[in-house]
Parts: structure tokens; C-alpha cells; sequence
């Protein structure tokens, strides 16, 4: 089935709101609530012969609760490619023999200095200088994601060279990137490798969901609320001052490419952030921050 994101507009006029996609503004639909109208819109976007599952990116962003927006200073964005990259890693097959699974363990593990944790599947040592080896990435999109390690656990983003060209000296110095390897028309895309930023938090009073690995104690949550845009959060103490436009945030192995709005608005429609969709990082003040959740181990979420 076809993924596509849909560069999209809004406006609100006598309590209903009006969406409609920007490359074709025909493609329209409204409602009483921000969230019925997108429903329709992307309705209206499958019968007009579009995606089965369209992604919208609004313009300007949606409107935002006045609990959200208390995260939203400063106004950041994490962005990324909303396809996937796929690799040459060896698949998992129906009824696999132990030997099966650490062979698509020590694939996995010869790209980083140290092997992957064999419980959740997540790496704990760097990444080194082995490029990644592509057998497929978007070719008319500007940025993808895929899963590294085995067990899906560890995600990687890699950005083109055409977004590259977006960002001004001081934007680019602030990313490590390394050039992919593969067919030729991949060279055009590098993968983030860093460096580290800021660790995501939790926020105390907000419900959580995640894991914790028994086995290497690695962590992953988000606050995933109905009727919340914000799922991921930064401490305020934790941002670099004064803040750039264009940084990095989480510690290896999950790094995230982030945005200021001023400098994401500038961005969106053009070449290099093709296929690129935002999600708001919520920015928590420091009596409220959780470094460490409480979180249930990961064998416990599997079951």
C-alpha cells in the first residue's frame, strides 16, 4: 500500500475547521473539531485516488491545547523521512533454530564496536566506521528510517545529500553523517550518527509507555495520550544555549534530528525535505522532569 505525505493547509472560520492539501486544494474537507476534519481529509484523499495511508504535514501546525502548548517554548520539531531504507540483513524466518537468530545477530553487530545486547536487541556500544550496506532507499524522497538491529528495536535515519544542502555552515557542523553504501543511486544519502544531544525525558503527571531490557537496562517510553501530539520530551536545562536552528537530540542508539519552528517553516515544500514529516518535541521545565521512569521489563510487554 501506497505511503505519501501531503503538505497541508488549515483555517478555522465560525467554530469549523477547513482543511485541504496545498498541491491540490480541490482535495478538501471540513468539520466542527481540527481532528474530524483531518479524518475526512484523508478520506477525501483516498477517493481521489490517493494514498491508502496519506501522512499530513500542516502549514502553519495544528492548533494545540493549552496544556500542550505549556511544552511548546521553545517551539521545537523533531523531522525526518517518512519511508523506509532496507538493508542487506539477513530476514527471520518461520520457526527459526537458534543458530538463525544469532547469525541475524552478528550481522548487526559488526557495525557497531560492540555486540548487540541478545535479550532486547539494541546495541550499547557506537556505531563505527562500517557504512551501512542499502539494497533499497526512496528515490523520490529526501529521508528514510529503518531498523538496524534484529529485533526492530534500534532505529537509524539517514537524510540526502539535496538536504545537506539545506543547512548553512554552523547547521551542518553540528551533524556527523556518513555516506551509505550500495547501488549508486543510494550515494546520495548519509546516515545520522550523531553526535549525541540532549536525553529525552518523561514528564511527571503524564502517562507513560514503554520498556526496560533485565539484561543491559536500556530504556525506551513515550508518552503516547489520547488527544496529545506530544509523545517525546526534552529537559529545558538540557538544551544547548543560545539555541541552534538545527541539532541533534538523544544518546546513542537513538538519535533525532531536530528543528527550531522558525527554521522548519523555511524548509517545508522544498527540495531536500521531500517525504520529511515533523512530530512537536515537548520541552519540560525542570520540577517536573523523570530521568529515569519507572517502566516495566521488556519480557513483560512481549507477553
Amino acid at each position: 500500500m501506497e505511503h505519501k505525505v501531503y503538505l497541508s493547509g488549515w483555517s478555522e472560520t465560525g467554530g469549523r475547521f477547513r482543511l485541504w492539501t496545498r498541491t491540490k486544494p480541490r482535495i478538501r474537507a471540513e468539520g466542527a473539531t481540527f481532528d474530524s476534519a483531518e479524518q475526512r481529509l484523508l478520506e477525501a484523499i483516498l477517493h481521489a485516488g490517493g494514498a491508502t495511508h496519506a501522512v499530513l504535514e500542516f502549514t502553519p501546525p495544528p492548533p494545540r491545547s493549552n496544556v500542550e502548548s505549556k511544552y511548546l517554548l521553545p517551539e521545537l520539531f523533531l523531522i525526518g523521512g517518512d519511508d523506509r531504507f532496507e538493508t542487506n540483513a539477513p530476514g527471520r524466518t518461520p520457526f527459526e533454530r537458534q543458530s538463525e537468530r544469532e547469525g541475524r545477530f552478528l550481522w548487526a553487530d559488526r557495525y557497531f564496536d560492540g555486540p548487540l545486547c541478545r535479550e532486547c536487541g539494541v546495541a550499547s556500544a557506537p556505531r563505527n566506521s562500517i557504512s551501512l550496506p542499502l539494497t533499497y532507499a526512496p528515490g523520490r524522497n529526501d529521508g528514510a528510517f529503518g531498523n538496524v538491529g534484529p529485533s526492530g528495536s534500534m532505529s537509524i535515519e539517514i537524510v540526502s545529500r539535496e538536504f545537506i544542502d539545506l543547512l548553512v555552515p554552523e547547521e551542518r557542523s553540528r551533524l556527523t553523517l556518513r555516506q551509505v553504501t550500495g547501488k549508486r543511486r543510494y550515494a546520495r544519502f548519509f546516515e545520522l550518527t550523531g553526535p549525541p544531544g540532549p536525553s529525552f525525558v518523561s514528564v511527571e503527571g503524564l502517562a507513560v509507555q514503554g520498556w526496560r531490557c533485565s539484561a543491559c537496562n536500556h530504556a525506551t517510553w513515550g508518552h503516547w495520550i489520547e488527544g496529545f501530539a506530544i509523545h517525546d520530551f526534552v529537559a529545558f536545562a538540557d538544551l544547548p544555549h543560545p539555541l541552534p536552528s538545527v541539532f541533534t537530540i538523544g544518546r546513542f542508539p537513538d538519535i533525532r534530528l531536530c528543528v527550531t519552528g522558525d527554521r522548519w517553516r523555511q524548509w517545508i515544500g522544498k527540495l531536500g525535505v521531500r517525504g520529511f514529516t515533523s512530530r512537536p518535541l515537548g520541552v519540560a521545565s525542570d520540577g517536573e522532569v523523570v530521568r529515569q521512569p519507572c517502566l516495566p521489563p521488556l519480557g513483560s510487554q512481549r507477553s
